[in-house]
C-alpha cells in the first residue's frame, strides 16, 4: 500500500461507475473485451459534461486541492491569461494500470467522440496521468501478469496488452512502439523473470511497429537476456495495419505466431541495430579529440561550442526516426492511424506535426522530439527552453557521451 492508494481507488471507482452499457458495448464491439474482462480490468469512463466532475468528486471525500493536483488526476490549465484546474481525461474511456491485487496505480485516457477539443486543437489520442513530484509514478502496464520461468509477450498499445491479458497470457506493454531508455532497465527486470520473451509490435505498412519490436528486442538482448524472439503478425494485401487486438478480436490464435518467431539475434531489424550502435561507438571515439580539445579550452558547458560538439555526437534526426529526408511517416511520439503525420526537412535535421490536425507552428528539431519523448514538454506546440531545454541536454549528454 502507498499514500496514494485510497485516492487512486476513489478516482478509478468514479470512473467505473460512469462506464455505461453503451460503453460496455462498444468495447465488445470495438476491442473483443467481454464484460467480465471489463469488469476484471475496471475500465472505465470520464465524463465529457462537466470539467470538474471528478475534482469534485474528490474534495467531497475530503482531499485537498493539494492532494487532487499532486496526483495527476486533476491537471492546471492556462488559457487568455486565466488560470485554473480541471479533469485529465474528460470524455476519455479510462484504462488503469492495476496491480496484482486489482488496486489502481495510474491510468491513462483514450480519445472519444465527446473528448473535448482544445482551442483549435485537436485532442490527443492518448492522454497519461500527469506524474508529479510527490505524486504516483507510472509503473510497467501488465506487470502483475508475469510468471516466473513462463513465457511473456511484450506488445505495442494498452488494448493489445489487454487483449493478450484476456487469452489468459502474461503481457507487459510500453504503451507506445517501445520502452524509453530510462525504463528498459525495469522492463528487463521483468523479462529476466520470465521464460521466452517474444516482442510482437503492430503489422504496417509505415514500419514503426517493426521498428519498435527491434529496438525492444535489441535492448533486451544488451541487457543478457536470451530467449528474446520477435513474432510478426499476419497482414492481408491492401491492409495498412493489422495490431494484435485486431489479430485476437478476429480470431487469431496466438501459438502460430510464437511458434514462428525469429530469435532476435538472427532478426535482420537487430542485426542493423547492432551495426548502428557500433557506427555510433566509432562516431563517439572520433568525437573523443574534439571534445578533448573543448575540455582544454575551459569553455563552460552549456555555450554554443557545447550544443554543436553534442550534435556532433548525436544521430541526425532523419537516422533517429527512420523517417528519410524530404519524407512523411508516423509520428514518432503519438503515432499514427495512415502513418504520414510527421515530416522529415529534406536536410533530415528538423521536423514538421501534424498530429491532430494541419495547423501550422509544430515543429522543431531532434532536441525538441526527445523533450517530448521523455516528457520534458507535454505539448509539441511548446517552444523548448527553460527547465525543459536544460533537462533534454542533460538527457543527451547522458545518452551520447
Amino acid at each position: 500500500m502507498t499514500e496514494w492508494n485510497a485516492l487512486m481507488e476513489d478516482v478509478c471507482r468514479f470512473y467505473e461507475q460512469h462506464l455505461t452499457d453503451e460503453h460496455r458495448a462498444f468495447l465488445l464491439t470495438r476491442y473483443g473485451f467481454q464484460p467480465w474482462f471489463v469488469e476484471r480490468s475496471r475500465l472505465g469512463y470520464a465524463p465529457a459534461d462537466s470539467s470538474t466532475a471528478l475534482l469534485l468528486h474528490l474534495m467531497d471525500r475530503g482531499y485537498s486541492g493539494e492532494e487532487i493536483i499532486a496526483s495527476g488526476t486533476v491537471g492546471r490549465w492556462t488559457k487568455g491569461g486565466k488560470t485554473g484546474v480541471g479533469d485529465l481525461f474528460r470524455g476519455r474511456r479510462v484504462f488503469p494500470y492495476l496491480d496484482g491485487d486489482g488496486t489502481p496505480e495510474y491510468f491513462t485516457g483514450r480519445q472519444t467522440d465527446e473528448t473535448p477539443a482544445y482551442g483549435d486543437r485537436e485532442p490527443a489520442k492518448y492522454v497519461k496521468q500527469i506524474v508529479t513530484e510527490t505524486g504516483p509514478k507510472e509503473p510497467i502496464f501488465g506487470r502483475w501478469s508475469v510468471i516466473d520461468g513462463e513465457p511473456l509477450i511484450i506488445t505495442e498499445g494498452i488494448s493489445d496488452a489487454l487483449a493478450v491479458l484476456q487469452d489468459c497470457r502474461p503481457c507487459i506493454s510500453p504503451v507506445t512502439t517501445s520502452f524509453k531508455r530510462v525504463r528498459i532497465d525495469e522492463a528487463a527486470a521483468y523479462c529476466r523473470r520470465a521464460g521466452a520473451v517474444y516482442v510482437i509490435m503492430d503489422s504496417e505498412e509505415s514500419g514503426a511497429g517493426p521498428k519498435g519490436a527491434t529496438k525492444t528486442a535489441h535492448a533486451l538482448l544488451a541487457h543478457g537476456i536470451e530467449r528474446v524472439y520477435i513474432g510478426t503478425l499476419p497482414r492481408p494485401d491492401g491492409i495498412e495495419k493489422v495490431d494484435l487486438n485486431d489479430y485476437l478480436r478476429g480470431g487469431g490464435d496466438l501459438a502460430p505466431i510464437l511458434a514462428e518467431a525469429i530469435p532476435a539475434g538472427e532478426h535482420p531489424g537487430v542485426q542493423e541495430e547492432r551495426r548502428q550502435e557500433i557506427l555510433a561507438g566509432c562516431a563517439s571515439l572520433r568525437s573523443a579529440v574534439s571534445q578533448e580539445r573543448w575540455k582544454r579550452s575551459g569553455k563552460k558547458k552549456g555555450n554554443t561550442d557545447d550544443i554543436d560538439d553534442l550534435k556532433r555526437r548525436m544521430p541526425s534526426l532523419s537516422a533517429y526516426t527512420g523517417i528519410a529526408p524530404g519524407k512523411r511517416g508516423p509520428h514518432p511520439v503519438y503515432g499514427s492511424t495512415h502513418g504520414d503525420n510527421f515530416a522529415v526537412s529534406r536536410d533530415g535535421e528538423t521536423w514538421t506535426s501534424f498530429h491532430g490536425g494541419n495547423e501550422t507552428g509544430k515543429s522543431g528539431n531532434l532536441f525538441k522530439l526527445i523533450a517530448l519523448e521523455q516528457r520534458f514538454l507535454s505539448d509539441e506546440g511548446q517552444p523548448l527552453r527553460g527547465e525543459a531545454f536544460k533537462q533534454t541536454i542533460a538527457y543527451c549528454r547522458e545518452r551520447w557521451t
